[in-house]
């Protein structure tokens, strides 16, 4: 028997004496690794891209560019639905206040489709938005079912806020969520 020939004395796992050795983080694949400093393109890209995919990390970033997208739209959405709903309830109430006979709001078609549309752009983001959600979560540490923390009343929408603004933590990184 030569020298190195004999059974590995080296638990399973372990590298031998002067073998590369593996700190930090573990290396993973693209497809399921965060993006840290993605620009606004790059992480609304990613969003609608991944938009089913629940494992895996999700930066600040991809985390907070879509999520301001999908709040100016919605706000943009709702202002055509609401202020065209509010002149029609002030017609009627002023004629109300006229003495005039109790009129309904006069709702247009207009205003029913913007409903419409501003409800199938909100159905068309939930999954997306719950899956990064989930991914951003993994980045932190915690797994994706930490999001039902938001129905603790009070703190519980603090406590998710908190978790979605801290830093990515890879030491805390595990491999059933890659």
């Amino acid at each position: 028997m030569s020298y190195g020939s004999g059974p590995n004395p080296y638990p399973a796992g372990q590298a031998h004496y002067g073998a590369p050795q593996q700190f930090g983080a573990p290396a993973l694949s693209p497809d399921i690794a965060p993006l840290p400093g993605a620009g606004f393109g790059e992480a609304v890209k990613r969003f609608f891209q991944r938009y089913a995919q629940f494992r895996g990390y999700a930066s600040r970033s991809e985390y907070w560019w879509p999520w301001l997208l999908n709040t100016i739209i919605s706000f943009v959405l709702s202002l055509f639905t609401v202020i065209p709903m509010l002149t029609a309830m002030t017609a009627a109430i002023e004629a109300a206040q006229n003495g005039e006979p109790p009129i309904e709001p006069a709702y247009s078609t207009g205003v029913l489709m913007m409903s419409g549309v501003s409800s199938l752009y909100s159905l068309a983001i939930l999954l997306p938005s719950l899956s990064v959600l989930v991914r951003r979560l993994h980045d932190t540490g915690k797994p994706g079912v930490w999001f039902f923390i938001v129905f603790v009343p009070i703190v519980g929408p603090i406590w998710l806020l908190v978790l979605l603004a801290s830093e990515s933590r890879p030491d805390l990184y595990r491999p059933e969520w890659s």
